[in-house]
């Protein structure tokens, strides 16, 4: 069984590997530097990021390695080939390179190390990966909603979107301390900053809205429906 951890938790530990991080790198300026979540695994857990082409159809985006094996995977044609991984690796599809998916990229990294920290804290928790070479690997699935990969989405969030670091940026690009919505419609202004966030720290919209709402920094995020708050405030009108 794999150790149970609270949300409180996890963030204490992001926050712990984060802030070695930042002791390891030297960064200019007064901002706190974005958050390299492939640079972070380097040189804090001494981890290798690999990019394969792990799925044809986008459905796995990325592994965790802790044991040595072979890993098989296709070709652009189809033909397999085998690659041999050290137990020290992450391992990332290829399509996540791309510049305008940067943001899931990040994210899967972040996700991957986060398997690694915590396989490495609680070792008597995650004896059944690392006893078991048949199950050597995480792999981070559109689909895959475990109590294990839950606790790695919550540590990575907390890893690339440390909360000083986004109320930082929230001040100093001009956001105050709170937002109470993000509109491109209602907000335009306040939108296009949020969004000069987002692609500072190098996450998506969706991920940064998410850590915001959690974070207490932001009230409600109308990013699917732009125009929602007007259609709200219609409703209230005609009460």
């Amino acid at each position: 069984m794999s150790k149970f951890l609270s949300r409180a938790d996890l963030e204490r530990i992001a926050g712990t590997v984060v802030t070695q991080y930042y002791q390891a790198i030297s960064h200019m300026g007064t901002m706190p530097a974005p958050v390299d979540p492939v640079a972070l695994a380097k040189v804090v857990l001494g981890l290798e990021t690999r990019y394969l082409p792990l799925s044809g159809d986008g459905s796995v985006l990325g592994m965790a390695c802790f044991q040595e094996t072979t890993l098989e995977v296709y070709n652009i044609d189809g033909v397999p080939f085998q690659v041999e991984l050290s137990g020290r690796d992450i391992v990332i599809d290829c399509s996540l390179q791309e510049e305008d998916k940067r943001g899931r990229h990040n994210f899967t990294a972040a996700h991957e190390l986060s398997h690694h920290i915590l396989v490495r804290l609680f070792p008597e928790d995650y004896r059944h990966l690392l006893n078991c070479r048949t199950h050597v690997l995480y792999r981070d699935t559109r689909r895959s909603r475990d109590w294990e990969e839950w606790q790695a989405d919550v540590m990575a969030a907390a890893i690339i979107m440390p909360a000083e670091t986004i109320s930082c940026c929230m001040e100093m690009f001009g956001l105050g301390k709170r937002l109470d919505m993000v509109s491109s419609f209602c907000r335009a202004k306040e939108f296009e900053r949020f969004c000069d966030i987002a692609t500072y720290l190098g996450v998506s919209k969706k991920a940064l809205a998410i850590r915001m709402k959690q974070l207490g920094l932001l009230g409600e995020e109308y990013l699917a429906n732009p125009t929602a708050p007007l259609d709200i405030w219609k409703d209230e009108d005609d009460e």
